[in-house]
């Protein structure tokens, strides 16, 4: 077994119809500047795939990095990517975000996320000061 990590990880914040993928997972896929969301809706995936350049045969989009607190990712907003993998996983609470786990094919700067791993996150309550 080798010591690799290719884990990588996505969130889906549905409330501001966000998808936040973690630095973590970017470096994995060599720090692509574009990125393309691939759906296999009867395998229930989502992919993403990194690129130098804009992609060809769909929608490409620029990467940036954020900083969200203490951590480093970058978000993409998309209500029609969100409503296509809401209308394929079926009843989701929009009050909250989901986490998903998944694993990088470093060869080919992809990401794949099963959408059987999501996981809701509990938002934390909003501090006073």
């Amino acid at each position: 077994m080798g010591s690799t990590d290719n884990s990588a990880i996505m969130t889906i914040d549905l409330k501001w119809n966000r998808f936040r993928i973690h630095k973590s997972t970017l470096n994995k896929m060599g720090n692509p500047q574009y990125v393309q969301f691939l759906v296999n809706p009867e395998e229930m995936f989502i992919a993403v795939l990194g690129s130098n350049r804009p992609l060809t045969g769909g929608t490409s989009n620029r990467v940036k990095l954020v900083q969200t607190s203490r951590h480093y990712s970058v978000e993409f907003y998309s209500n029609t990517l969100l409503c296509a993998l809401v209308n394929m996983i079926g009843t989701l609470d929009f009050q909250y975000s989901y986490r998903m786990s998944g694993e990088v094919d470093v060869a080919n700067r992809v990401a794949y996320f099963s959408m059987k791993t999501l996981k809701k996150n509990e938002r934390r309550p909003p501090s006073d000061g």
